[in-house]
C-alpha cells in the first residue's frame, strides 16, 4: 500500500496496450473476450464482451490513486447498492482469489490497481439532447445519490482533488495555463467572487462523501435521456453537499444556449428529494461558476502535460468557457438572482411529511379510505411514465389511465395554469373553451351516430348520472342493464349500476346483469366461432325478463372493453347483437368511455367505434383532462334538448373554462405526438412479450386486450382454469417492490391489470415484461 498521496491528475495515465489488457482481464478475472477501449482523463478503461454475451467494465486505475481511495471508492459503490439498490450504479465483479481489485505492473513499471465492474448500458449524452424532463430525472438522481451516501464515510475521504470546489483557490498558480487572456481574466474574476462569497460561507454548509462528477462523461441514457447508468466514482471525496448539484449543473448543460433557461429543471428534480438550504440558494451561482473555472484550469493544464489526450481533455473546458460567457453576458449576481429563484421552495400550502407519519394522519382523519399495496406508496411528484415516492425512488406507473397523455405533460399544465391566471367560471356565461371543447368531441364522433350535443360534468360517475337521468326521463322506464362485474360509478344512481361495488347480499330490482364476454373462462369459449355474438343475445333475454317483472329497459350501461369484468375486449359481434338487444326492448344504449376510450385501445379514439356501432349515449370523464377533473356526455338534441327543458340541468363546475382548456390540450396532444398509434405499436410489443412469458410460466393462463389496455389472468391450473388471486395479489406487491406499479381486475381479482399512460414505450414495455418475469420465478411460478 501506498505511503504518499498524489495528484492522479499529475500523474500520467497507466502504461498498458491492449494485449497486455487482456491478459490482467484473463489472469486476474478469468474473463476473456473482446475488448474495447473507453475514453477516461487520467485512467484506462475497456468494455469487455465474453462469449457468453456478458459484459463488462475493466478499469486500470491511475498509478498515482492510493489504495485507500480506492478502497474508499469501492466500500462507497457496495454502500450505494446496499442503500439505494434500484440506482443504476455499477456492481462490482470479485478477482479469482475473491478480492475486489488486484495490483498489476505496467510496461513501466509503474503499479495499477485493476478493477472488473458489470457493464451499464446506454449512450453518453450530448447536452442538446436532454429535454427538461430528463434534466428533472438527472436532479433527482444526483440528490439520490447524495442521499445514498449520507451515512458513509472513509479516512481517505479528506485526501486532496483539484476537482473539489471547495480547494478552488489552490488553483490560482495554475492559471497562467491559460492562453487566451480573455478566458484567463474571466477565470480570475470567477475565483475572487469565489473567495468573496463562497469561502467565508463554506464551513456553515451541510458536508459529507458527494460523487462529486454527475457529468456527460460519467452518466449513460438511453434515448429519450433518462439515466441508465454512473460509470465513475473516480473524483468521490468529502465536501460541501450542493456542490453535487453545481457540477452537474457546470458538466451537463455544458454551455448550451438556453442553460439559463432550463437549470431550474435539474434544480427542481434535485430539491424534490434534497431541499436546498438558504445559504445553499445564495451561493449556488458562484459553485456553478467556480466549477467551470476548474473545468477551464484543469483542461489548460492537462492539454499542455499530454497533447495527444487533446480530443478528450479539450472537452470539458469549452463546454465550461461556453457556460461563464453565459454568465458574463448575462451578469453573475443576476444569474445568482434566477438560480436563487429557481431553487425556491414551491408555493404549495402544504408540508412534506415522513411516510409512516403520513399514514397514521390519513388513516385518523380519512379513516379506511382504499389504498392499492401492501406498502402503500408515498407518491409526492410524477412525470410521463414515471412516479416517485418521498424518498426519491421512481415506479413505473403501468396502472393509471388518468393521466392518459403522461403524468404532468407541460402543455396541459401550462393550459391549466394559463387558464386559471386568466379567468375560472361556469357555462352561465360565454367562453370559448367550453364551446371549442364541445366542437371537437362531437367532430370525433362517427357521423352516423348523429351526435349533435355536448353536455358537462366534472367526474364519470357524474356523466354516466346524468345518461341515467336522460334515459329515464326520455323513455319513461326504470329498468337497466349492465355486466356482471361492471363499474359506472358512485353516485346512489350509478352505484346501483356497478355490481363490482355491490355490498353482498345487495341487488337493485330495477337493475338486470348480463355476463361478460369472457372467452376464456366464461360460458362460451373462444373455440366458438359465435362465441361473441351468443354472449351478445344475453342482452336480448335478459331485456325480456325485466319487461316480464315489470321494470321495462331505460337503458343499457356498457364499457366495451369489459375493463372491471377482467378486460375481455370481444370482437364486434358483440356489440352488434347487445344493441339488437337493447334496441328491440326499446332502451336506449350508453357507451361507457371512462375506462377504454380517448385512444387507448390503439386503433380508434372510442372503444365503441371498433365494434361499427352508434349508441344513442357516450360518457367520458377520468383521462378527458388528464388529471384534472372534468367529464361530458355526447349525445343527440332529441335526447338531451327535453330533458334540458325539463330539469333545467347545470353543473357549476361542468365545462368551467380551466377544465376545458385541459381537455383541449388533451386532444391536442392526442393527436400531435401521435398517442394512439404509440398504443397500437406499444401494446402489441407488449402482448407479444407477455405471450411469450405466458409460454414460460403456468400461472399465466390468458393474455388479452388491445393497445395499451391488457389483462394478464392468473390461474392455479391451466387445465381447470382455476382463477388464482392470492398469486395476483401476490405479483403485483412483488412488482411494487420491484418499481413496477399494476392492478388487478376481474370477478376473482386474479387478473393483472395493465392500463399505463398513453406515452408508455417500448422500453417500459420490457421492463415490465421483465419484471413480471422476475416477480413470477420469485413466486416460484
Amino acid at each position: 500500500m501506498k505511503t504518499e498521496t498524489v495528484d492522479p491528475l499529475r500523474s500520467p495515465p497507466p502504461a498498458f496496450g491492449l494485449p497486455e489488457a487482456e491478459q490482467v482481464a484473463g489472469r486476474v478475472f478469468g474473463v476473456a473476450g473482446l475488448l474495447t477501449p473507453l475514453p477516461s482523463e487520467r485512467d484506462l478503461n475497456f468494455r469487455v464482451d465474453d462469449e457468453r454475451g456478458t459484459s463488462f467494465l475493466l478499469k486500470l486505475q491511475n498509478p498515482a490513486d492510493d489504495a485507500d481511495v480506492v478502497e474508499m471508492q469501492t466500500e462507497a459503490m457496495l454502500h450505494v447498492a446496499r442503500n439505494e439498490p434500484s440506482l443504476p450504479v455499477m456492481r462490482i465483479v470479485p478477482t479469482l482469489s475473491g478480492e475486489h481489485w488486484a495490483e498489476v505492473p505496467g510496461e513501466d513499471g509503474r503499479i495499477s490497481l485493476a478493477r472488473l465492474f458489470t457493464f451499464l448500458e446506454g449512450h453518453n449524452p450530448a447536452a442538446e439532447e436532454l429535454d427538461p424532463q430528463a434534466l428533472h430525472a438527472w436532479g433527482v438522481t444526483v440528490a439520490r445519490l447524495g442521499r445514498a451516501l449520507r451515512g458513509f464515510f472513509h479516512p481517505a475521504a479528506g485526501y486532496p482533488i483539484l476537482w473539489d470546489v471547495r480547494r478552488a483557490s489552490a488553483l490560482r498558480p495554475m492559471v497562467p495555463h491559460i492562453r487566451d487572456e480573455r478566458r484567463r481574466a474571466l477565470v480570475e474574476h470567477v475565483l475572487d467572487r469565489f473567495e468573496a462569497n463562497v469561502t467565508p460561507a463554506l464551513g456553515k454548509l451541510r458536508a459529507q462523501v458527494i460523487h462529486n462528477d454527475m457529468s456527460l462523461d460519467n452518466v449513460l441514457v438511453d434515448v429519450r435521456g433518462r439515466i441508465t447508468g454512473i460509470t465513475d466514482f473516480g473524483d468521490m471525496t468529502h465536501t460541501a453537499l450542493v456542490c453535487d448539484l453545481a457540477v452537474a449543473l457546470s458538466d451537463v448543460l455544458d454551455g448550451r444556449p438556453d442553460s439559463l433557461d432550463v437549470a431550474g429543471a435539474m434544480i427542481e428534480g434535485f430539491q424534490s428529494v434534497t431541499p436546498l438550504e438558504e445559504d445553499e440558494r445564495r451561493l449556488l451561482a458562484d459553485l456553478v461558476a467556480t466549477r467551470s473555472a476548474i473545468a477551464i484550469v484543469i483542461s489548460a493544464w492537462r492539454l499542455g502535460l499530454y497533447p495527444e489526450n487533446s480530443a478528450y481533455v479539450s472537452t470539458f473546458g469549452d463546454g465550461a468557457w461556453r457556460l461563464l460567457e453565459l454568465f458574463e453576458a448575462e451578469g453573475f449576481d443576476q444569474v445568482g438572482v434566477r438560480l436563487r429563484q429557481a431553487s425556491r421552495p414551491g408555493a404549495l400550502p402544504y408540508r412534506p411529511a415522513p411516510s409512516d407519519d403520513l399514514l397514521v394522519r390519513r388513516r385518523g382523519a380519512m379513516g379506511r379510505a382504499p389504498l392499492s399495496y401492501r406498502r402503500p406508496v408515498h407518491v409526492v411528484r410524477a412525470e410521463g411514465t414515471w412516479m416517485y415516492d418521498a424518498e426519491g425512488r421512481r415506479y413505473l406507473d403501468a396502472y393509471n389511465n388518468v393521466p392518459v397523455v403522461g403524468h404532468g405533460h407541460p402543455r396541459v399544465v401550462e393550459a391549466v395554469a394559463e387558464q386559471t391566471r386568466l379567468l375560472n367560471s361556469n357555462t352561465r356565461y360565454v367562453h370559448e373553451a367550453a364551446v371549442e371543447l364541445a366542437e371537437r368531441l362531437l367532430a370525433s364522433m362517427p357521423r352516423a351516430a348523429g351526435f349533435d350535443r355536448v353536455l358537462f360534468a366534472n367526474s364519470g360517475s357524474e356523466a354516466n348520472d346524468v345518461a341515467w337521468r336522460i334515459a329515464r326521463s326520455v323513455t319513461g322506464r326504470p329498468g337497466a342493464i349492465v355486466s356482471e362485474f361492471a363499474y359506472h360509478g358512485v353516485t346512489e344512481a350509478t352505484a346501483d349500476l356497478s355490481p363490482e361495488e355491490w355490498p353482498r347480499g345487495y341487488a337493485p330490482a330495477h337493475v338486470a346483469l348480463v355476463p361478460g364476454p369472457d372467452g376464456y373462462r366464461g360460458r362460451y369459449r373462444r373455440e366458438d366461432a359465435r362465441w361473441a355474438s351468443r354472449y351478445g343475445a344475453e342482452v336480448g333475454v335478459v331485456a325480456a325478463a325485466l319487461e316480464d317483472r315489470g321494470t321495462p329497459l331505460a337503458a343499457m350501461f356498457v364499457d366495451l372493453a369489459f375493463t372491471s369484468d377482467g378486460i375481455l375486449c370481444p370482437p364486434p359481434g358483440y356489440a352488434a347483437e347487445a344493441l339488437r338487444g337493447v334496441r328491440e326492448a326499446g332502451g336506449l344504449l350508453v357507451a361507457d368511455e371512462v375506462q377504454a376510450g380517448y385512444g387507448r385501445l390503439g386503433d380508434v379514439l372510442w372503444s365503441f367505434q371498433g365494434s361499427g356501432i352508434a349508441p344513442d349515449l357516450v360518457t367520458t370523464g377520468k383521462p378527458m383532462g388528464n388529471g384534472f377533473p372534468v367529464a361530458a356526455i355526447i349525445t343527440r338534441s332529441d335526447l338531451a334538448d327535453g330533458f334540458a327543458d325539463r330539469t333545467g340541468f347545470f353543473s357549476t363546475f361542468g365545462g368551467n373554462p380551466v377544465a376545458c382548456a385541459a381537455g383541449l390540450a388533451v386532444l391536442d396532444v392526442l393527436e400531435d405526438e401521435q398517442l394512439m398509434a404509440n398504443a397500437a405499436e406499444v401494446g402489441a410489443h407488449l402482448r407479444r412479450g407477455l405471450e411469450e412469458l405466458r409460454q414460460r410460466h403456468e400461472l399465466i393462463g390468458d393474455v388479452r386486450g388491445k393497445g395499451l389496455l391488457v389483462g394478464v389472468e392468473l390461474v392455479r391450473d391451466p387445465s381447470t382454469r382455476e382463477p388464482a388471486p392470492a398469486e395476483a395479489d401476490a405479483v403485483v406487491n412483488e412488482l411494487r417492490e420491484r418499481g413496477v406499479l399494476i392492478g388487478v381486475t376481474g370477478p376473482a381479482e386474479n387478473v393483472l391489470k395493465i392500463r399505463p399512460p398513453l406515452v408508455f414505450g417500448r422500453a417500459e414495455a420490457e421492463l415490465l415484461v421483465g419484471t413480471l418475469h422476475k416477480a413470477l420465478a420469485s413466486a416460484g411460478r
